[in-house]
């Protein structure tokens, strides 16, 4: 369970963003919240980022993905051929390449640490790791641990560029020789069987990134693997008014998948079949992502989705929330974080007021993230929870002014 993320020097971010799900104390749909039995802490189940293009939204996701795949790629590519899995989560981040992530609009910032910190939950313990880096080169990296329900947390490790102060469970690791660009994370996980590394690394793992500004994400089917979740689904897509009754694989002789077909039902009771590529946009959108929806549902993690309103009705998205929101269906703690344009689900019946975040750009070029709830009006008041929340953000109340401010003049001279 994510609990907090903060990044700073990223991109289009200058200054420290933070982004945080533990619920603040208010009593907004106060049953949606997830609770930790352990402490009582609550955490929420959904983060919406709402904000004009080019504000730097996809930019929070993307630094949550770079610190991932920046811990994990040494470690998938050891474990390749143990785990065929491992081959597709490298071909998702292939994408993310480690080129000069630092923010461009001051010449000072090439010479500072991009620096991440991300704290959350996981069997009980909490953990918190970070990391900083300048010209790739790792110049802190630390990990902490804290058992939930104690006080005091207990140090993993601490690593600077003077010196590492190894915590109990990695005396005796050799770290003299370890490469400037290597995680101390992803090298004792390599190398070594620790219970408190294999923990993070799992949770890195078990994060599902799903990118709606690439095109190419609507052409990935993941199908289910049994017929109970092929039940569930077709369950759902018949809730969303989705008119497919099933749906027939196609496999070579190899059993390599060569076609996708959808089942359609007429109402005299007959039945005909579409190829999947002749579904609408939004109907493929829905396939594309649906199995991992489901996935993350049933193992309480967490769902990272940018442009996931895209082509989507907002009906179909407000029923994809609250899969998230309604704890009937989230029984695990199930976490999910998006980007949204869409102003038909801004609405308190939807989201809690901590849930929805804005991102705004300065006229420095510098990207600020700020949650409605942290937000004060001219009066100095917190926006109410019966706002129409969507038309004071339409208005440019909220900060983050939606409209495209400047037209260009196309006019011939």
């Amino acid at each position: 369970m994510l609990s907090q993320f903060s990044f700073s020097n990223y991109k289009s971010f200058k200054e420290e963003a933070f982004l945080d799900f533990m619920a603040e104390p208010v009593k907004d749909n106060e049953k949606s919240v997830i609770t930790d039995k352990t402490d009582g802490e609550k955490f929420l189940p959904v983060l919406v980022i709402y904000g004009p293009n080019g504000s730097g939204k996809s930019t929070v996701l993307e630094a949550l993905g770079y610190l991932r795949m920046r811990v994990l790629r040494p470690y998938l590519i050891s474990h390749m051929e143990d785990h065929a899995e491992y081959t597709v989560l490298l071909q998702k981040g292939s994408g993310m390449e480690f080129k000069e992530k630092y923010h461009k609009s001051a010449a000072q910032c090439g010479e500072l640490p991009i620096s991440f910190d991300v704290m959350f939950r996981t069997n009980g313990r909490q953990y918190r790791y970070q990391l900083s880096c300048v010209h790739h080169e790792i110049i802190e990296e630390n990990l902490y641990r804290l058992i939930i329900g104690e006080r005091d947390a207990e140090i993993i490790f601490e690593r600077s560029t003077e010196e590492c102060v190894l915590g109990t469970e990695l005396e005796g690791v050799p770290v003299e020789k370890l490469k400037a660009s290597m995680p101390l994370l992803a090298h004792a996980a390599i190398n070594y069987e620790i219970d408190s590394i294999e923990e993070v690394i799992s949770w890195f793992l078990s994060i599902d990134f799903l990118d709606y500004d690439n095109p190419g994400m609507e052409r990935q089917i993941f199908l289910p693997k049994t017929g109970q979740v092929r039940k569930r689904m077709l369950k759902i897509l018949q809730e969303m008014d989705i008119p497919i009754s099933d749906f027939r694989i196609e496999e070579d002789k190899d059993g390599n998948i060569e076609n996708v077909y959808t089942q359609h039902l007429l109402e005299n009771g007959d039945a005909f079949e579409l190829p999947f590529e002749e579904e609408s946009g939004g109907t493929r959108k829905i396939f594309s992502c649906l199995c991992e929806i489901m996935d993350c549902l049933k193992n309480g993690t967490l769902l990272v989705a940018d442009e996931l309103d895209a082509k989507l009705h907002p009906k179909l998205l407000r029923y994809i929330i609250e899969l998230f929101t309604d704890p009937r269906s989230n029984r695990q703690g199930a976490q999910l974080l998006l980007t949204s344009h869409d102003i038909a689900t801004m609405i308190p019946e939807v989201f809690r007021r901590d849930e929805i975040w804005f991102c705004a750009l300065s006229a420095w070029n510098a990207s600020k993230l700020y949650s409605l709830i942290s937000f004060k009006k001219e009066n100095g008041q917190i926006p109410r929870n019966d706002e129409a929340f969507g038309k004071q953000y339409l208005e440019g109340r909220y900060g983050a002014d939606p409209y495209i401010r400047k037209i260009l003049d196309w006019e011939e001279e």
